[in-house]
């Protein structure tokens, strides 16, 4: 896939799932292995590969999700931490993938090393905002690669990563910004989010270089330990 083509799937989807809001309340199955009922967050453990986000761009998500809980925060599990605002950049081990979630970590701490010798001179990539989407299982900003450059640096990087688990699902950067209750939204809540998606204006860059990429362990969707490099 080119880089139009990308950015146009990207679109798209957005609207898509947006839309689906309103269609009806299906959420993602992990929604339940990730939130208990009253909102907080339940062990939810497994690696991944993550870009985190510069102290300076964290105040513009901060931003968008300090106005995101205010107008709508009764409809959302508990705030997620700003230290944490992070891109994945590649899944790697967790319940959607294993059972054997030990072994399985314990084979990338394995490789992981290796791995970032073969990406250590990667150039700067930056991303910019399409605007904030529904999840499936959360709500977040999506993103794009800014320019053709950044979209090739981006889908190179990501394959490296395919030596530890492959992925080929449709990759979609973003910053989860909340993640959804474990109950039922009537229309009313449903459309509320909706208009909030669709009219709440968004427009920044984030710039990521090797600093930002870190081997990273989690133990729930609210703690986030990078192990490599440090």
């Amino acid at each position: 896939m080119n880089f139009e083509n990308y950015v146009r799937e990207l679109e798209n989807l957005r609207k898509n799932y947006n839309k689906n809001l309103l269609r009806s309340w299906s959420p993602k199955g992990e929604l339940f292995y990730k939130v208990d009922k009253s909102g907080n967050y339940k062990e939810f453990v497994g690696d991944t590969i993550v870009f985190f986000i510069n102290k300076e761009e964290i105040k513009y998500i901060s931003d968008i999700q300090n106005h995101l809980y205010k107008q709508l925060g009764n409809m959302f599990a508990r705030k997620l931490s700003e230290k944490y605002f992070h891109v994945t950049l590649h899944d790697l081990c967790n319940l959607n993938v294993t059972k054997t979630i030990k072994e399985c970590i314990e084979k990338n701490e394995e490789k992981i090393r290796e791995v970032f010798n073969k990406i250590k001179d990667f150039q700067k990539i930056t991303l910019e905002t399409i605007g904030l989407y529904n999840g499936g299982s959360a709500i977040g900003t999506m993103l794009k690669p800014r320019t053709k450059k950044d979209f090739i640096k981006l889908m190179n990087l990501r394959k490296v990563f395919d030596e530890l688990i492959k992925r080929e699902d449709f990759y979609i950067p973003h910053i989860t910004l909340g993640y959804y209750l474990t109950k039922d939204y009537n229309y009313s809540e449903r459309n509320e989010i909706f208009n909030f998606l669709e009219n709440e204006k968004i427009e920044f860059l984030i710039e990521f270089t090797f600093e930002n990429l870190k081997y990273t362990l989690f133990t729930d969707m609210d703690n986030y330990i990078p192990i490599f490099p440090v």
